[in-house]
């Protein structure tokens, strides 16, 4: 350092902001005139669900030889991403719910799609279109993924004809 720059340097505040953290020049040994900061970052509660695909199909099968028809998508995946108070015991979860399958006048009822579930947290289920059904469950914040494997109980009592239906996921979180 040239001695112009140095008086220079010595003359004037010299800070850098590394990560919240004030650092000072130190000349001679000692550090002029430090100065403290204080640093602030609210982090809120959030939650976030990602379900995909967002479509499946069961294909057509004999049902003497294909008792359950699985999705053509499977698995699918779900991700749940929770931030949450860590001091309380309040747990997320995530439920859903679904109606019959509905073809014109005719319908399969939603208890006949069942599916598995893997992953941390994730359990499997029958599908019920009055009550919610548990699909998982966290009491920490985090990341978590699981698969889920749908299947359609096949009997020859259904009445052809293209059905349709939805599945609605929800994801409650203190």
């Amino acid at each position: 350092m040239t001695d112009r720059a140095a008086r220079k340097f010595r003359s004037g505040a010299a800070a850098l902001s590394v990560t919240g953290t004030l650092l000072c020049a130190v000349v001679a040994g000692e550090c002029a005139n430090p100065q403290p900061v204080t640093t602030n970052y609210n982090i809120s509660a959030r939650a976030k669900l990602t379900v995909s695909p967002s479509t499946i199909n069961f294909p057509d099968a004999d049902p003497t030889l294909v008792p359950l028809v699985p999705a053509n998508e499977n698995p699918v995946v779900v991700t749940v991403k929770i931030r949450k108070d860590p001091s309380s015991a309040l747990t997320a979860t995530l439920v859903c719910q679904g109606g019959p399958l509905v073809s014109g006048g005719d319908t399969i009822a939603s208890s006949n799609i069942t599916w598995t579930a893997s992953g941390t947290g994730f359990t499997g289920g029958t599908l019920n279109s009055a009550t919610p059904q548990t699909v998982g469950s966290w009491s920490a914040s985090g990341s978590y993924a699981g698969n889920l494997v749908f299947r359609l109980n096949n009997l020859w009592s259904y009445a052809t004809g293209t059905y349709t239906g939805s599945i609605t996921y929800t994801l409650t979180a203190p």
